[in-house]
């Protein structure tokens, strides 16, 4: 089997069900023509670089399914269908592919993803308080009183010898 990647745009005006509706029909399609869906990735509402069919937005999703070249056709043939779809895109990804394989490679990917995201938030916080250590140590420095005085500063300001002119 051969494994393809589809990405299609939906009108943004749509409600979540009615997504989540389109999203299983096309999911359906390739499971019902003997294709296995190896991820569906929900991107979400995006600003599109220019108007399609007089839309500023549009609701992305990534189809990643293995399967032979007459259920792509069908999915694409059904995407040209459907009037809530303003774009789509399919791409072959691998000429031979193993299902169980790539599932793997994405959770790897992912996990990967998890821990990479988890150690910046380590590092962030770690600068974040050595920052805030730094500050209170500028703020209030070892040995010196907590405030000076000015010696010899007069009780009351006073207008000059001279006055007002």
């Amino acid at each position: 089997m051969r494994r393809y990647e589809t990405i299609f745009i939906i009108r943004p005006d749509l409600g979540e069900p009615q997504i989540k509706d389109i999203i299983k029909r096309f999911e359906g399609i390739a499971t019902s023509g003997g294709g296995e869906i190896i991820e569906t990735e929900e991107w979400g509402f995006r600003e599109l670089a220019y108007h399609i069919k007089r839309e500023r937005r549009g609701y992305y999703v990534r189809l990643d399914y293995a399967s032979d070249a007459a259920v792509m056709n069908e999915i694409e043939r059904n995407l040209k269908l459907q009037d809530t779809v303003l774009r789509y895109l399919s791409v072959m990804v691998e000429l031979e592919t193993d299902v169980v394989k790539a599932r793997d490679e994405i959770e790897t990917r992912k996990r990967r993803i998890a821990e990479a995201r988890a150690a910046a938030e380590a590092r962030m916080a770690a600068a974040a308080a050595q920052r805030a250590e730094a500050a209170a140590a500028a703020a209030h420095p070892e040995g010196a009183p907590a405030e000076e005085e000015i010696p010899d500063a007069p009780d009351e300001i006073t207008e000059p010898e001279g006055g007002r002119e």
